[in-house]
């Protein structure tokens, strides 16, 4: 069954049996974009997602291609989707338009950093801010410091006010062709390249110079570099008020590995909240022996899976990993088993589990592989991309609760109910269903917090064949039990309602508090309603923020700032008295439950 919460009962660290401490995180996917209708915008419908997504506080970034070829950089923030650059774009510096973005686009805020390649193997790192596009390299570039242009780009990262990159120069010396190789970083007030580290800098504390250069990344001071020296031998260092230092080379042990240290240093990455000293990588060995993930927390150096470490189930162990993610001290990683399948985990204070596997179906599709940038987490979950088993791609976000809750109320429906009975029966296998107009189950709410959640299962759900009249509230949250909806600018109005009927085109959802309130016509659904499927509705509200779940599509409300939401006192299924109670006949409702969190 798609989009459902998933309640995670399996955690794995270390050993083949352990403990893990405190709550099991309640984890939730949210459908960012995919090929449907509902995400259709200039150039049609998404046909492909070319790169794994960005993450920036509440907002996701990725680059994608529409049905009529439009390639573009696009903005997901709280259900809407902006296209910030695309292929209608002329190269700053440049001739002629854009043709690719290739390689995760950066961005902070209303700021955007990215590659972009245009005719005649035009490439370039170029800024978006306040609509206009500015270059800040390509090929006609000098690598600073030298007198050679650069030739290729890798990724970009930025922070929000440092760009940095890998960028390399292929210079033709005699009978052979030579590659300089540099990690640089640009600051976006002053427009200034300067050198982080390149063929020219040696390595700390040796004789020994730069060779390879793999990733840099940057957290405000700190600018973090993964590369090689001449012989081959992989570090990760730090910049730092223009000091370069190493933090992991060849010579530093593997935690509890006797006699070992690493190798095959790759994919460093720095903790994207900013707000500690903390990183993340992966190590890849010649003989796939010594592959693992690690990260440095507090000062303390950890590793949190490798060959010896067995993936959930115990069947397996490990077998390669790739893309860490790192915020605060959880960590997000892709790994893979023997035979090449994928599943993306989270480590966080000795515990690890599987977020999302092939197993796991998103929007009852099997998933056959996912991607991460290195900058898709976020304080409460992940983003990251997925191909289907029928060829498809999405934008997905999981959204990671910590905080369990505390169950104010509880009730199944199966052959009873907690709450007041008001007509419609209750049916074989579990579930209530309405009969007749004005047919309800009406719930007192007991004493909760001001940040609550409120889920119900609803099967045997098509609305449009089972509603003949021009609306219905079937489920409804109310400071006054079936108050005036229409009053909304009296304080005494705490409601939400989710509505169905011939007057919408799938939902319509209102939502009043404290005197101010926002409704909004909601088409979740690419096609019909599946009688067969048991639809999460899902509705939370906290700190001024509202979302409505139907599975993994959301609707989000925010600006509800007047005073905290805590004024609910009654939930009920099936009709309201407005509109003449007029019901929806057919929908089965079970598992009704609220939530508070009690901070």
């Amino acid at each position: 069954m798609f989009g459902k919460t998933l309640f995670l009962v399996l955690m794995l660290a270390w050993h083949p049996a352990f403990a893990a401490e405190g709550p099991v995180p309640v984890i939730n996917f949210e459908l960012i974009a995919d090929a449907s209708t509902i995400f259709s915008g200039e150039g049609g419908k998404f046909k492909e997602f070319a790169t794994a997504p960005v993450v920036d506080g509440d907002a996701i970034f990725f680059s994608a291609t529409r049905d009529n070829g439009l390639t573009g950089i696009f903005k997901s923030r709280l259900g809407n989707i902006d296209m910030l650059v695309s292929s209608l774009d002329d190269i700053p510096g440049g001739v002629g338009k854009f043709i690719s973005f290739e390689g995760a686009p950066m961005g902070v805020g209303d700021q955007l950093v990215f590659r972009g390649t245009g005719a005649d193997q035009q490439q370039g790192i170029y800024y978006s801010a306040g609509g206009k596009i500015s270059k800040i390299v390509d090929l006609n570039t000098l690598m600073p410091n030298s007198k050679f242009r650069f030739t290729s780009f890798k990724r970009p990262v930025f922070d929000g006010r440092t760009v940095v990159f890998v960028g390399r120069g292929d210079v033709k010396e005699a009978k052979e062709t030579r590659q300089y190789q540099g990690a640089y970083q640009y600051d976006i007030q002053t427009g200034q390249l300067s050198v982080v580290a390149d063929w020219t800098t040696k390595i700390p504390h040796q004789s020994l110079y730069f060779g390879a250069m793999d990733d840099v990344t940057v957290g405000h001071d700190r600018v973090l570099l993964t590369a090689s020296d001449q012989l081959g031998k992989t570090g990760i260092y730090v910049k730092q008020s223009g000091a370069l230092l190493a933090l992991v080379d060849a010579s530093t042990p593997i935690p509890d590995v006797p006699n070992a240290t690493f190798q095959g240093l790759n994919d460093g990455t720095v903790d994207r909240s900013f707000a500690t000293q903390n990183y993340a990588f992966k190590t890849v060995s010649k003989d796939n022996t010594l592959n693992g993930m690690y990260a440095w927390i507090d000062n303390k150096l950890y590793t949190l899976a490798d060959n010896k470490a067995e993936m959930a189930g115990g069947s397996v162990n490990f077998s390669s990993f790739s893309k860490p993610n790192i915020f605060k001290d959880r960590v997000f990683f892709i790994g893979k088993n023997p035979q090449g399948h994928a599943s993306i985990y989270v480590w966080k204070k000795g515990s690890r589990f599987p977020i999302v596997h092939p197993e796991i179906k998103l929007s009852g599709k099997t998933p056959k592989s996912f991607n991460l940038s290195l900058e898709s987490a976020t304080s409460d979950g992940l983003a990251f991309q997925v191909a289907f088993e029928d060829g498809s791609s999405a934008i997905y976000k999981a959204h990671l609760r910590d905080q369990v809750g505390r169950v104010v109320l509880s009730d199944s429906l199966h052959g009873n109910s907690q709450g007041q009975v008001q007509g419609g029966q209750f049916v074989e296998g579990g579930g209530w269903t309405l009969l007749n107009d004005n047919d309800r189950i009406v719930w007192k709410i007991p004493p909760m917090s001001s940040h609550g959640l409120l889920e119900v299962d609803i099967r045997h759900f098509d609305p449009r064949t089972q509603l003949t009249a021009n609306k219905n509230i079937f489920l409804g949250l109310w400071g006054n039990l079936f108050n005036n909806h229409e009053r909304m600018n009296l304080p005494e109005t705490d409601n939400w309602e989710l509505r169905v009927g011939k007057a919408h085109a799938q939902f319509k959802i209102e939502y009043h508090a404290r005197g101010f309130g926002k409704a909004k016509e909601w088409v979740p659904f690419d096609g019909p309603f599946d009688p067969q499927h048991t639809y999460r509705f899902r509705v939370e509200w906290h700190d001024g923020k509202v979302t409505t779940w139907i599975d993994d599509k959301v609707l989000h409300f925010e600006g509800l700032q007047y005073e905290p939401v805590d004024k609910f006192n009654y939930l009920h299924i099936g009709t309201s008295t407005h509109f003449g109670g007029a019901g929806t006949r057919g929908p089965i409702y079970s598992n009704v439950r609220i939530v508070s969190f009690d901070h």
